[in-house]
């Protein structure tokens, strides 16, 4: 066998084996990280192998479908720049006071790997962004119009929001979590109020206000009033205090101006007679006589 002839066979070998191998991957896919998949086959129907993140091969006639195990976010919203959708597609939410409001609304879900057969069959050859745009959202339609009626408009944009969020992710979960679709949380996030709407809202907030502010006014006044009494009671309790210190500074002045004037009175001399208390001093005549003399 010639030289020439080898040199043709190892080109064609070289030829098949490039060929098989550009075929190989050419049906070769990739498995992200945070995702699982699955092989779909036309002949074979579903693998039962849950694939984790890596590059498979995927047989001719056969599709691989992947679904995300790390938390992934249903946008549905009337802002062109978010969501899976660039147009409006928000959620109208029916409420209590008979008023239709487009909501924002936010899911966060997930798959389990071992719920990968129940969302398949579920949903069948239909991929995860398919499920995200039609069905979680026609779930989240269904699940605002059973919480939407127990609130009126006001109430959903302010303070019964996360109330009304909690109660929309129970109904999801309901909903979902036998198809295989594990609901994390759920939002209600912005609104788009019609011009009616936002005046009935705006008139009751003006209410409130006012409302919040009076009372408020009320309880300055109360403070204003338990001050005033309170120091009232100091001043009344002060001056009494004053008082009895000034007069019993009074009594003892008096008492030092009596010894005062006692003492410019006395001569020096100590009175010949000294009476102890009690004590009765009978004086004769002469002794009268002897004592105006000595003072004389």
């Amino acid at each position: 066998m010639t030289l020439r002839v080898w040199a043709g066979r190892l080109t064609a070998l070289l030829v098949v084996g490039g060929i098989g191998w550009g075929f190989f991957l050419s049906r070769c896919q990739w498995v992200p990280a945070g995702h699982v998949g699955v092989i779909y086959s036309a002949n074979g129907g579903l693998q039962k192998e849950v694939i984790r993140p890596r590059r498979v091969f995927v047989p001719w006639m056969s599709q691989l479908y992947v679904y995300p195990t790390m938390l992934k976010a249903a946008i549905y919203t009337n802002d062109p720049s978010q969501g899976e959708v660039r147009a409006a597609d928000a959620v109208q939410v029916t409420t209590s006071d008979n008023a239709n409001t487009p909501f924002d609304v936010v899911v966060w879900y997930s798959v389990r790997p071992e719920d990968v057969h129940t969302v398949f069959n579920s949903f069948r050859a239909i991929p995860i962004e398919e499920i995200q745009a039609q069905h979680i959202r026609a779930a989240v339609r269904e699940a605002v119009n059973v919480v939407g009626p127990n609130y009126d408009a006001f109430q959903l944009m302010g303070p019964k929001r996360r109330e009304a969020s909690e109660k929309l992710k129970e109904q999801l979960v309901r909903l979902l979590q036998r198809k295989g679709i594990t609901v994390q949380a759920a939002e209600l996030a912005g609104a788009y109020p019609s011009q009616e709407i936002t005046a009935r809202i705006t008139n009751r907030v003006n209410s409130l206000t006012d409302l919040k502010i009076s009372e408020i006014r009320q309880q300055i006044a109360g403070v204003q009033r338990d001050t005033a009494v309170v120091k009232a009671q100091a001043q009344a309790k002060a001056q009494q205090l004053a008082s009895s210190q000034t007069k019993d500074r009074s009594l003892d002045l008096l008492r030092l101006e009596a010894d005062q004037a006692a003492l410019e009175k006395w001569d020096g001399h100590l009175p010949p007679i000294q009476v102890k208390a009690g004590q009765t001093v009978i004086l004769s005549p002469d002794t009268l006589s002897a004592l105006r003399s000595g003072g004389k």
